[in-house]
């Protein structure tokens, strides 16, 4: 399974995808919002595996945020909002504008990237 770093990497490389592609700008916002939610999901694996938690499949990871202790209720609101844009703009053909994504990307992703930074012992 991979370690906190590994996620950790992962994480910041999806980070450096997004703005090096500009990909908020422009036709590929639905590709923007699906990149922010992989990030948080490399975010939430990484403070999952300092816990000793790992995820081995894709939809067990509600249950690192039941019961676990290692996140808040808020938290997880933020990651499911970045699931379920994701998961519409993959699946449901949303199409997101630059705001929309801004309003994500800042009311989301970066609270649930600031808690889970806050909370690695790195």
């Amino acid at each position: 399974m991979a370690t906190l770093r590994e996620h950790q990497s992962k994480a910041l490389r999806n980070e450096k995808f997004l703005t090096h592609h500009k990909l908020s700008e422009g036709e590929f916002v639905d590709w923007a919002v699906t990149v922010l939610f992989y990030s948080a999901l490399h975010w939430m694996r990484a403070l999952a595996a300092q816990e000793g938690r790992q995820i081995r499949t894709y939809n067990k990871e509600d249950e690192v945020f039941q019961g676990a202790g290692i996140f808040t209720r808020q938290s997880y609101d933020w990651y499911r909002q970045l699931k379920d844009a994701s998961r519409d703009a993959r699946y449901e053909m949303t199409q997101f504008s630059a705001s929309e994504f801004q309003d994500l990307h800042q009311n989301c992703f970066e609270p649930f990237k600031s808690f889970v930074t806050s909370n690695l012992r790195v």
